[in-house]
């Protein structure tokens, strides 16, 4: 007799599943901005120290050179017609004077570049990670305690893994209150991040008591639907 398919997994919880989800979507949104202001921020530090004294022509042949290598090898779409070499030179000497241009004026304009962007660069690497680390829990892609799973009976299974998610759960909770006190000292003190004295230090680790929060509660909710045996079936993911 054929083995019989496993039943198809019910959501339980289905609101409070789709909360998570809307939640899940707002942390990616805010995480992929923060991301993106933050490299926007290191480029432009890196264009002020390689360039803000620094004005030779040869660069600007190397970068002349650059373009015409992307506009070249560019990928054509099925029917379409590669550039000829006019109209590639053209297009890349263009784009050579538009962007050494903006070089220039920026350079010009901010010798001493974003004395602030560093510091700042810093604090939304610290959002980021933590950002990022209560998206896996929420995907079930976190570094997670494993009891011996090989070991342990098919049947204690469940319990063993719902076990070791209380206990992440129960470690985020407890450094969530750390740095619940760890905030409120800040706060306290009133101190400013620096060259930045609009960014109170407070505000700049306030990320840290919420990524605890968020870890701590959906872990705590794996650990419950992982113990009665209602829990989401994982993706199986190929390596990236």
């Amino acid at each position: 007799m054929a083995d019989e398919p496993p039943a198809a997994w019910t959501p339980t919880f289905p609101t409070l599943r789709r909360v998570d989800h809307l939640w899940h979507q707002a942390e990616r949104l805010l995480c992929g901005l923060i991301f993106l202001t933050m490299a926007l921020l290191v480029f432009a530090a890196v264009i002020t120290e390689t360039f803000g004294n620094r004005r030779d022509w040869k660069d600007v042949a190397i970068l002349a050179g650059l373009c015409l290598l992307a506009v070249r090898t560019r990928a054509v779409k099925p029917g379409e017609t590669r550039w000829s070499w006019g109209v590639s030179v053209g297009i890349a000497a263009a784009a050579t004077v538009i962007l050494a241009g903006a070089v220039y004026l920026y350079t010009e304009q901010f010798a001493g570049g974003f004395i602030w962007a560093q510091k700042l660069s810093l604090v939304m690497m610290i959002w980021v990670a933590l950002l990022g680390a209560s998206m896996a829990t929420y995907e079930r892609s976190h570094l997670s305690l494993e009891f011996g799973e090989k070991l342990w009976p098919a049947k204690a299974l469940p319990y063993v893994k719902a076990l070791a998610l209380f206990v992440a759960a129960a470690f985020c909770a407890a450094a969530f209150w750390l740095a619940v006190d760890l905030v409120r000292a800040q706060r306290h003190e009133g101190l400013k991040v620096d060259a930045n004295q609009w960014l109170a230090t407070w505000k700049a680790f306030v990320i840290v008591p919420y990524a605890f929060a968020a870890m701590a509660v959906r872990l705590l909710a794996q650990a419950v639907t992982t113990a009665t045996g209602k829990a989401e079936p994982i993706e199986e993911r190929l390596p990236s």
